[in-house]
């Protein structure tokens, strides 16, 4: 006959203990489970087979990523819409206003005038300096510098250009010449321009991508810059204009400031494609994250009533657990005999 094998005290209490930890684990684990409303053992929620998971997750972590720049871009196409709609106001405004400045019957007129498009001028270097967070609009791709220097900076430069013309033809070619002078020609390309002309492209959803190339040395805005600056010099005292030299320089500065006006809303118009494109991307971000958001569900999410199942069970046996251990502690000598 075999010998009875007996389980000592100490290995008693060592199995209990053990016992306990695990039925408190599984508790931990199922609790979270039913309030979190996913499974806690992804592999084995998976089958092992983690690979369509993987795939699910990439392509949440590469919306997420193309949302981020779709966010951007939007903003910042938004403010050079705000930007170029101030530019293109100007344009509006103030075009027809300088053309007509040779019916104005005396100098003040003209002075003020004169002085209205230096004013303008002043805005629309502003306007052309736009940032949104500190990312300037119109710089290239050297979006931490402001594109052009300060409007007294631009105009004293293109005041230097006229230095000893006195006819108003010959000092509006100069003026016009300076602005429109191609990079390396020591214009104002050169010296007032400190961003560069690299376009700005941005994946805003797995298959699009704007391409913003859109520059402070564009045409509409050399345009609008170089009738303000002609009409803004017109009263300066060191030029010595007559009133019938202020006014044809007024109203050439009108026709370049109107020209630029309508190559303004050719370019607006464009920005609101881009607007648009970057719009369609997002929705269709939008779209696609959640499908791929409840296929992760699919995978990940516990069954409600397995959990509550489960979780009353570890109750259960926790419970037993704890009334057979009360019970051994109580055992005596006279007991067991």
């Amino acid at each position: 006959m075999s010998n009875p094998v007996s389980v000592g005290d100490l290995a008693r209490t060592t199995l209990l203990r053990q016992a306990s930890g695990q039925l408190k684990s599984q508790l931990a684990t199922l609790t979270k489970e039913a309030a979190m409303g996913l499974k806690a053992d992804v592999p084995a929620a998976t089958n092992g087979q983690m690979g369509r998971l993987a795939q699910v997750q990439a392509r949440l972590s590469a919306l997420s990523a193309h949302g981020r720049n779709a966010a951007l871009a939007q903003a910042e196409l938004g403010g050079l819409q705000v930007a170029m709609g101030g530019l293109e106001a100007i344009a509006v405004e103030m075009g027809p206003g300088l053309q007509t400045a040779g019916t104005m019957g005396d100098d003040t007129s003209l002075s003020l005038r004169a002085k209205e498009a230096g004013q303008d001028f002043r805005s629309a270097v502003r306007l052309l300096n736009a940032d949104v967070g500190g990312r300037y609009l119109l710089s290239g791709t050297a979006v931490d510098k402001p594109p052009l220097s300060g409007p007294e900076e631009i105009l004293a430069a293109a005041k230097a250009q006229v230095a000893g013309l006195t006819s108003p033809a010959d000092i509006a070619s100069a003026i016009a010449a300076w602005f429109d002078a191609p990079a390396g020609a020591g214009g104002f390309a050169d010296s007032r321009f400190h961003g560069n002309t690299d376009p700005r492209e941005v994946a805003v959803s797995p298959d699009t991508t704007v391409r913003q190339d859109l520059g402070a040395l564009d045409p509409s805005f050399r345009g609008l810059l170089k009738g303000l600056a002609m009409a803004a010099l017109a009263d300066d005292a060191d030029l010595g204009m007559t009133r019938d030299g202020k006014a044809a320089l007024l109203a050439e500065g009108g026709r370049q400031v109107s020209g630029a006006g309508t190559a303004l809303t050719a370019r607006r118009a464009e920005v609101g494609l881009l607007e648009e494109t970057v719009e369609r991307a997002s929705t269709r971000n939008a779209a696609e994250t959640t499908a791929m958001s409840l296929a992760r569900s699919d995978i990940l999410t516990a069954d409600p009533y397995e959990t509550a199942t489960a979780l009353t069970q570890a109750e259960a046996s926790l419970q037993n657990l704890y009334a057979l251990t009360a019970r051994l502690s109580r055992l005596s000598l006279t007991d067991y005999l």
